[in-house]
């Protein structure tokens, strides 16, 4: 699928890439299998991390360790390994008087909002997926969730990491319950305020 960019005889070395404090950088591309076309493959995408740091899917960073530069893989990551699988408790029935829409603005099936959520491990926006009389249903899965993806890439650079690709906001804790979210207490229109 990819041009390799460099023979073996030119590979200054063979380094594997570890499972935690590697640099990796990649072009890939990404579907939902049996699906559609999500990125990359009319034109490859580019992306880099650290792995350890879980700021990819799991099951795309588990099937990179051991791996090395130029190499091309293809492989399928189930969902329980990439927006882990959908969970109806993360679809929520809130009256449509707690929603603020602007003026003019009606909402509508398949409408992402922004959502401010008294729980850190909240997603930045929701969907909506059903409009009733009263009642608005809003959907806090990930779009992706309980989707297997399928993966053809290409490792461009892989080395340890140095201080400067990590960055110190990456908190592996807050990172971990942001992938495995609990149900957050919604708050819809003001931004919660602290009152003593």
């Amino acid at each position: 699928m990819y041009e390799n960019p460099m023979t073996d005889d030119r590979r200054p070395d063979k380094y594997s890439i570890a499972d935690a404090s590697s640099y990796v950088k990649i072009r890939y591309g990404v579907r939902v299998v049996g699906g559609p076309l999500l990125k990359g493959y009319v034109e490859p995408e580019k992306m880099d991390f650290v792995t350890g740091c879980l700021h990819i899917i799991p099951g795309l960073e588990s099937r990179l360790i051991g791996h090395h530069v130029g190499e091309k893989l293809s492989f399928a990551v189930p969902a329980e390994e990439a927006f882990g699988p959908r969970r109806e408790d993360l679809v929520i029935e809130k009256a449509k008087a707690d929603f603020h829409f602007p003026q003019g603005i009606n909402p509508s099936v398949g409408m992402e909002i922004p959502l401010v959520a008294a729980t850190e491990n909240a997603p930045e926006t929701v969907i909506i997926r059903e409009v009733r009389d009263d009642a608005i249903l809003i959907d806090l899965n990930h779009p992706l969730a309980g989707m297997d993806l399928e993966y053809d890439l290409e490792i461009l650079e892989a080395r340890p990491a140095r201080p400067t690709d990590v960055c110190a906001e990456w908190d592996r804790q807050k990172i971990l319950d942001a992938c495995c979210p609990s149900v957050p207490e919604i708050i819809l229109g003001n931004e919660p305020t602290n009152e003593d």
